[in-house]
């Protein structure tokens, strides 16, 4: 049965390859977090594709109570979709396999026309329950995004809703934009410290949040950070290898007191601006350069968008340099 539920997946993403997929696809397009567009599905209810080196992972989510349950983490194997495609830039289609206690779940998450995504779970038993196939619609998601004060704003107008008019001196954050965030959540009270494979890692079950390679002080020390500020979130900028990742805390920064003895440098968000500096688009704050976007100018406007929206005056780092933790606070 395991066999040809595994072929029937393998046809199904074939056949989408050739038939009603977009004419453009490539797997950062499944990249991000997805939510079912059925609130009310007692399935799946989110989604998380993460980009590798050589493919993807895959984190789902299920509906229990009172918190969803985590699957957990798996590798997922992408399609392109076309033979002979390559399959990471024209990937529109990934599969992912989890064996459970229960039995196992195959999951299909399948590139959509309009920026969207579907899923399916083929679900087959270990026992003699009937096997069974569930499927449905994803959108990403778009997490709240609170006002941001303006230093020094004064009384009654010192907060504007992000999409307003930019506030002088912000410059080039493209404020008419929306702020679509990419996060990850986690369970703090599940974080670890553990060596994999001979790397010190933090890690939250089966997910992955940071490696620190053989520096196990910086693991324990980011681990520390974490649960002092009570980050329930890490978020990104433009993965994969994200200039700019934060981390928060439910819909806001942390505003916890500082713990002392961290690496962190100030930053006035309202001269913060995207800029481009010797042909490469840079985050600046006058004439300090703080994260570096290469050509991709959208990016580094989203990466001003973040730091105005929270107020991030502060940016802080985990053993410098080439820090394996970046995060930002707000005072």
């Amino acid at each position: 049965m395991l066999r040809k539920l595994a072929v029937a997946c393998a046809a199904a993403a074939t056949l989408f390859a050739f038939g009603a997929a977009p004419a453009l696809a490539s797997l950062d397009d499944l990249v991000g977090n997805w939510t079912n567009q059925n609130s009310s599905s007692d399935g799946v209810t989110r989604i998380s594709v993460t980009r590798r080196p050589a493919g993807a992972r895959v984190r789902v989510f299920g509906r229990c109570h009172p918190t969803d349950c985590d699957w957990g983490e798996v590798d997922a194997r992408p399609f392109a979709r076309r033979p002979g495609g390559d399959p990471i830039a024209d990937a529109n289609v990934l599969m992912a396999t989890y064996d459970l206690a229960l039995g196992r779940k195959t999951v299909i998450i399948r590139q959509t026309a309009g920026g969207g995504a579907s899923y399916e779970v083929f679900t087959d038993f270990n026992d003699s329950r009937a096997d069974y196939l569930e499927g449905g619609a994803l959108r990403r998601m778009t997490l709240p995004t609170p006002p941001f004060p303006i230093p020094g704003g004064g009384g009654g107008g010192g907060h504007r809703p992000l999409g307003g008019e930019p506030h002088p001196g912000g410059g080039g954050a493209g404020g008419g934009a929306a702020l679509s965030e990419d996060c990850i959540d986690h369970n703090i009270g599940n974080l670890q410290v553990a060596n994999v494979g001979g790397r010190w890692k933090i890690t939250d079950g089966s997910h992955l949040l940071l490696d620190f390679g053989s520096n196990r002080a910086a693991a324990d020390r980011s681990l520390q950070i974490i649960r002092h500020y009570g980050f329930t979130m890490q978020c990104f900028v433009a993965r994969p290898n994200a200039a700019m990742s934060y981390w928060r805390r439910g819909g806001t920064i942390s505003a916890a007191a500082p713990l002392g003895g961290e690496d962190c440098i100030n930053v006035n968000p309202a001269n913060v601006q995207a800029r481009n500096v010797g042909g490469a688009w840079k985050v600046v704050d006058g004439s300090n350069w703080l994260l570096d976007y290469g050509s991709n100018r959208g990016n580094a406007e989203q990466a001003v968008r973040v730091i105005q929206n929270y107020n991030l005056n502060r940016q802080c780092f985990v053993a410098r340099p080439n820090p394996p933790m970046q995060y930002w606070l707000s005072r």
